[in-house]
């Protein structure tokens, strides 16, 4: 039997069903979007990963022709084991951001809105047309998450929750369902705080705002070479960052709830892989040990190209071997990161072996990268 849904009714299903967060807001267009979202392509903060279509971010009815709700919900990553997670002792290691530490949260969200349609349903008393989307969809998820009344958008524009603080993944489902209430969204909360903004390694961030093609999360991602001024600011990062969340006082608080999902308990070799294994993997290995992850679905070449990185930001002798070898490699990208990282970490031991590998080099990009690794080394 049917009756009218409300966000208790929500609330009810989703502590049943074990989602952190639940809100539900009308599916009015968020035109207050279409400025910001123009201004960020002229400006050409894009990176390619936002959906093309400016409308379609916008318009929930584009999703879901007679849409009238759109229901939010976040799932906590950050577990009680996250912080106590060390770097294994032996090897050469590298650091991947922490929603990358356990099961692809892609997955996870998306069996609980499975489960949660399906208890809806059985409230509604029929089925209902519904979008579901996590992460990849059309719409903002934060702006869609604010609206619901999930958390504040802080000024390094993540989503920030009382309960959970910005440790969290964002789903929605946009439906043909009425409700009988909304939630409410949150103003901003960050005040006068600006840490998020001054700790970013690369000035992404302004107030409310990213420029992402320049945020080293999305720099791990990027295809192809990643331009040499951010490559020293990478550290030994080989997958995203954390920086603005690590300093946000929202972060925290001693009385921050921890998630209790078991998805996403940190595994030690995800969290800090060895850089020198991950050279060495075939594809097949690549996809057996991070292929449930997050990170996987760029594959091995970039994940081998940041590795290279790191080796040269790490400046680890043990490394030279290793790095000589790849700037003979088929793979233009990492012959250029490989002569990058030895005109970091090499001695003018390295410089006779430059000059031959730059005399059989026939990519121009890979070229500049060998004699700028050369002239590195002769300024030693």
């Amino acid at each position: 039997m049917s009756q009218l849904l409300t966000r208790g009714i929500l609330e009810d299903i989703a502590e049943r069903i074990g989602i952190d967060a639940i809100g539900v807001t009308d599916a009015r267009p968020f035109l207050e979007l279409k400025p910001i979202l123009e201004a960020y392509r002229e400006h050409g903060y894009e990176t390619g990963f936002e959906h093309p279509v400016i409308e379609e971010r916008m318009d929930p009815s584009l999703l879901v022709p007679d849409a009238k709700s759109i229901i939010a919900i976040a799932i906590a990553y950050k577990t009680a084991q996250t912080d106590r997670t060390r770097k294994p002792a032996e090897g050469i290691r590298g650091m991947v951001s922490k929603y990358a530490w356990g099961k692809d949260y892609h997955h996870v969200l998306r069996e609980k809105l499975v489960q949660l349609v399906a208890e809806l349903e059985v409230y509604a008393g029929h089925p209902f047309q519904y979008h579901m989307s996590v992460d990849t969809g059309p719409m903002v998820d934060r702006a869609v998450a604010n609206r619901a009344g999930i958390g504040w958008v802080g000024k390094n524009c993540s989503i920030i929750t009382e309960a959970h603080g910005s440790w969290v993944f964002l789903g929605q489902l946009v439906t043909d369902l009425p409700f009988a209430e909304w939630s409410q969204p949150i103003l901003s909360q960050c005040g006068d705080c600006d840490l998020c903004i001054t700790a970013c390694p690369t000035g992404a961030l302004t107030p409310f705002s990213t420029n992402s093609s320049k945020c080293l999360s999305y720099i791990t991602q990027m295809k192809g070479h990643i331009p040499e001024e951010y490559r020293k600011k990478l550290g030994k990062r080989i997958w995203g960052c954390d920086t603005c969340q690590v300093v946000c006082p929202e972060n925290k608080h001693p009385n921050l709830l921890l998630s209790l999902h078991e998805q996403f308990l940190p595994e030690p070799e995800l969290a800090y892989p060895d850089l020198m294994a991950i050279l060495e993997m075939s594809n097949r290995q690549f996809k057996r040990i991070f292929g449930h992850t997050a990170l996987a679905w760029r594959g091995l070449k970039v994940m081998q190209r940041n590795a290279i990185l790191a080796l040269g930001n790490l400046h680890d002798q043990r490394a030279i071997p290793k790095l000589k070898a790849l700037v003979e490699d088929p793979r233009e990208e990492i012959r250029a990161a490989a002569a990058w990282s030895l005109g970091q970490i090499g001695s003018s031991d390295q410089i006779p072996f430059l000059h031959t590998a730059l005399e059989q080099e026939t990519d121009e990009v890979v070229k500049h990268e060998i004699l700028q690794a050369i002239q590195q080394l002769e300024s030693v």
